[in-house]
């Protein structure tokens, strides 16, 4: 029993030992960094690491600069405590360091006594570093906490720095490709022969000190030995990474380029130059420019490859593009302005061609600043760049007729306008007007018409066929409205100023001035203003007091403003003083313009007939040199360029290939076709020297022509007063002349001209005008879009007649009078004679006058 019992206790003692053994483990060495059960544990701070190791601080002499906060870690890189920090330094007379972290470039104060607290002034290195002469020199800090001492960071301490220059890249680069920048620095040193501060170079990369000293941003520093001051040498200069520490850049346009912040590593990504900045030690500037290289050539194909062709309604018609740099490499992802010359029939975005109605229409695709190819406007023409280049033209046609509205107005001389719906051929009411207008112009998406008037400025809705906005803060002559009708150009003559009105925001811009003619190009970035010296003999003018006209061009764009040019160009070179040249003492101004297809430039009526284009001529940099829109090109009648043309009228056909234009001589009319070649592709720009002391010079984009001419024998010794407007066709086949007569003068005819080709001189022809009485003058004419009616009012009988254009037009097509309309549109009286139209120009005693502005819009059929 006794055995028995012990055996029962021997079993309960081991029961409890065996579930132990079996159920449970004990590791003390998983409780440390070794796993061994000694040593650090992994609950303990392993590492310390103090920012920015990589790139080290920068400061100049003086400043001061919070270390980044510590980060400890366990050696599991777990995030650990610290408690507190102690901060250390390898030189304190050099880098001086508080208790909480705070930097000194030089000496902490230290029981300062007097009430000021400790590690609070900052006093400059004493004595100043020197390094090779130059005044900077490193030293680290850390900082410790639990027995852990971080890794050391470098701190620069120098001189202030008072320039940085950037060193390259100095040509373009393609997109994509990528540059190290880097840079050389100055700062103010008296230790010189004048014993003056001055700029003084502190460090540069090697590529620049080892090329002659031109390259330097600022002159060699000079060191005081035995008494002489002896300038050290170039090679001796130490790069800025390893004096005052690392450079950090900055890209003012993101769109040109793009820096990798840890490398400085620059990016070229869409053509232009931006600005780019440099900071270190707490303070940056204006270090220098970079580019990415501009296109040199811009090619448009329809999807065949072909530049010619139709396109049918609500089809979308793609275009292809191809854009290749100034290096040969292609550009993808460019921003591009695609332009048509008929928007409201053949639209074009992006490169999607889009029909309403039938019309022909040139598309062409524009690079233009500031949306593309940007620049500062102190460096526009660097490598190429803040320049504009067209591609080449793409000709479509939606063939097919349609229905149009047209109105009729007679500015000065009646209050009305008379709408007229060609689909019932019924003429419309007439409208009457707040007040006289004195000008009337339509946007080309047929949204808006302009009335301007000496009290405001009337909006009439061609949608509601009603005035909806009157606007008393832009009185005066509508001159033109851009193309996409987000501006219109007012002319208040009896004040002087142009104003740039935008019908949501009002006045987006004023300049001083006169003028007498105006046009957009047709993305409505430039605005070309014409005014003629000779305007101010007019007798209205005279009465009006309005003398302030004169010989001049004036440029509005969205990137330059507001340039002015004098007509003509006074001789001499080419200068910003006198902004072309040409060998002519008078003229009379210019009164007509025409824009180029594509919109390269615009041509100017008057004696001499000149082109302004778009490519700037100058010094690239120099700004005082540069002429935005220099003269391209003049036009003689001998071959000895000694006759200049003299024109009155001018249009430009949307093929691009003529500029035509009229004048009038003793009462001789003399028709000239100007065959003109655009240039397609980049400004051109001329390189000279090396780097980086090259010189990069703008010349004027030329313009070559032909030039054929003949006498308008029907009109000739009929009495003509004026020539109104030479008005083209959408498809370029056929051109008609409009012009006033002396009431005496009896069965006026409607002059036009097909263009030749090639140089040659093309076809005149005359068409006679069907009236219930004579008819003494074609007065003002308008296009449907799709070339199949000619609307030209005439003096005499009041009447529009409408002259049918056939499609396949030929020197042996005739062209017909079919239909005479009468828009009876009342005349005014002005208060001088007794009436109360204010702005009246009336001076007959007709109670209906004939209209003198029409306009066309395509009408939605269903």
């Amino acid at each position: 029993m006794r055995r028995y019992l012990t055996l029962v206790c021997l079993l309960c003692l081991a029961i409890p030992a065996g579930i132990s053994i079996s159920g449970c483990s004990r590791d003390p060495g998983a409780n440390y960094c070794n796993g061994l059960g000694y040593g650090l544990k992994i609950t303990d701070v392993a590492a310390i690491d103090l920012e920015p190791r990589t790139t080290g601080i920068s400061l100049a002499f003086g400043q001061t600069r919070l270390v980044s906060s510590p980060k400890a870690t366990t050696c599991k890189g777990t995030v650990a405590t610290v408690p507190v920090y102690q901060y250390g330094t390898t030189n304190r007379q050099l880098v001086d360091i508080s208790p909480t972290g705070n930097i000194c470039a030089g000496s902490w104060n230290r029981n300062s006594g007097g009430g000021i607290a400790d590690y609070t002034i900052c006093s400059i290195p004493n004595p100043i570093p020197s390094s090779g002469g130059l005044p900077y020199s490193t030293a680290y800090v850390t900082a410790t906490g639990a027995a852990v001492t971080s890794n050391p960071v470098e701190v620069h301490v120098h001189a202030q720095v008072t320039s940085i220059t950037l060193v390259g890249p100095a040509e373009c680069l393609s997109q994509g490709q990528l540059s190290q920048l880097d840079a050389q620095a100055c700062y103010l040193s008296s230790v010189n022969p004048s014993n003056q501060a001055k700029p003084t170079l502190l460090c540069a990369p090697s590529t620049v000190t080892s090329a002659a000293h031109p390259n330097l941003a600022c002159p060699l520093p000079y060191v005081n030995t035995n008494g002489n001051l002896v300038q050290i040498a170039a090679s001796a200069i130490p790069n800025c990474t390893a004096a005052i520490g690392t450079l950090v850049y900055g890209v003012s346009d993101s769109i040109v380029a793009s820096i990798n912040a840890e490398t400085n590593q620059i990016t070229a990504e869409q053509p232009g130059t931006t600005a780019i900045t440099a900071s270190v030690a707490q303070s940056g500037s204006s270090a220098g420019y970079f580019s990415t290289c501009p296109p040199r050539s811009i090619s448009v194909t329809l999807a065949d490859g072909t530049t010619t062709g139709s396109v049918n309604h609500s089809v979308t018609q793609n275009l292809t593009t191809n854009i290749t740099d100034t290096s040969g490499n292609t550009i993808t992802g460019l921003s591009l302005d695609y332009q048509s010359t008929d928007p409201i029939d053949i639209s074009v975005s992006s490169g999607a061609v889009t029909t309403s109605y039938p019309g022909v229409a040139s598309i062409t695709a524009i690079c233009e600043p500031p949306g593309c190819n940007p620049a500062p406007i102190n460096e526009v023409g660097l490598n190429g760049t803040g320049l504009s280049i067209s591609s080449n033209a793409v000709n479509l046609t939606y063939t097919g007729t349609n229905t149009d509205f047209v109105w009729y107005a007679a500015p000065g001389t009646s209050q009305y306008v008379v709408p007229v719906e060609l689909l019932t051929g019924t003429v419309g009411s007439t409208e009457r007007l707040p007040f006289v207008p004195n000008s009337m112009q339509m946007d080309k998406l047929g949204t808006n018409i302009y009335f301007g008037s000496q009290r405001e400025l009337m909006i009439y809705s061609t949608a509601s066929n009603s005035v909806t906005k009157e606007d008393t803060t832009v009185p005066g002559v509508v001159l033109a409205v851009s193309p996409t009708n987000s501006e219109a150009l007012v002319n208040d003559q009896l004040l002087g100023r142009f104003y740039v009105y935008s019908p949501q925001s009002g006045i987006v811009d004023t300049f001083a001035g006169l003028g007498n003619a105006a046009s957009w190009t047709p993305d409505s970035n430039t605005l070309y203003i014409t005014d003629s010296a000779a305007l101010n003999n007019l007798p209205a003018n005279v009465a009006a007091g309005i003398t302030g006209h004169t010989d001049t061009l004036y440029v509005y764009d969205v990137s330059t403003g507001w340039t002015t040019y004098p007509l003509p160009c006074s001789a001499g070179p080419a200068t910003a003083a006198n902004r072309c040249t040409s060998p002519w003492s008078t003229s009379n101004g210019a009164q007509n313009l025409a824009i180029t297809t594509p919109s390269v430039g615009a041509y100017l009526s008057g004696d001499p007939t000149v082109a302004h284009t778009w490519c700037p001529s100058g010094t690239v940099g120099d700004y005082g040199s540069m002429i935005f829109y220099p003269q391209g090109d003049a036009v003689f009648t001998d071959a000895h360029d000694t006759i200049p043309l003299q024109t009155d009228v001018l249009t430009a056909t949307t093929d691009g290939a003529h500029i035509l234009g009229a004048s009038l001589l003793s009462n001789q009319v003399t028709l000239s076709d100007i065959g003109v070649t655009i240039p397609v592709g980049a400004c051109t720009l001329t390189t000279t020297g090396t780097a980086p002391n090259q010189v990069q010079t703008l010349e004027p984009l030329k313009l070559s022509h032909t030039l054929a001419q003949a006498q308008l024998s029907k009109v000739n010794g009929a009495a003509v007063s004026e020539l109104n407007q030479i008005v083209s066709s959408p498809n370029s086949k056929v051109a008609f002349f409009t012009y006033s007569a002396d009431p005496s003068n009896s069965n006026a005819v409607l002059p036009y001209y097909l263009p030749g080709s090639g140089g040659a001189l093309g076809t005149v022809g005359y068409v006679p005008l069907h009236g219930a009485s004579a008819i003494t003058a074609p007065l003002a004419g308008a296009f449907t879009p799709d070339n199949s009616l000619f609307f030209v009012s005439t003096a005499g009988d009041n009447q529009i007649h409408y002259i049918s254009v056939p499609q396949a037009i030929s020197p042996a097509t005739p062209l017909v009078d079919t239909q005479q309309i009468s828009p009876n549109l009342p005349a005014c009286k002005p208060p001088s004679a007794g009436g109360v139209d204010a702005g009246c120009t009336y001076t007959g005693i007709s109670t209906i006058v004939p209209a003198t502005a029409i306009v066309v819009k395509p009408r939605v059929t269903t």
